[in-house]
């Protein structure tokens, strides 16, 4: 479904949340990457989910969100105010993109 230009004016940053190797697949362009997993741990927590159970894979997909994403607000995001209004997007569910949005809506 095509997106209209003037969406994407409404943010300050468009931020793809998706593994580096999506990322370099394709991308909105002026997107700047900050992958909630990598692509080794994305490969991870979808075994896990496959073989083992989606509980599992949720709760180290969600240990690892957590660690990269506070890796990204104190690097990529360090200089961002509270004015600051990221779009972060994923692919399929939204739920890589949603719990970043989550954390960063909660820092302010």
């Amino acid at each position: 479904m095509p997106v209209s230009a003037s969406l994407f004016t409404q943010f300050d940053s468009i931020v793809d949340a998706r593994s580096p190797a999506e990322y370099a697949e394709d991308h909105i362009p002026g997107a700047v990457s900050a992958p909630v997993l990598d692509d080794a741990e994305r490969a991870t927590v979808g075994t896990l989910y496959k073989q083992v159970s989606p509980f599992d894979a949720r709760k180290l997909g969600a240990a690892l969100l957590a660690k990269n994403v506070a890796r990204h607000v104190e690097t990529l995001f360090r200089g961002k105010d509270s004015r600051w209004r990221p779009l972060v997007y994923c692919w399929r569910g939204g739920q890589r993109s949603g719990a970043m949005a989550h954390i960063l809506r909660e820092i302010g």
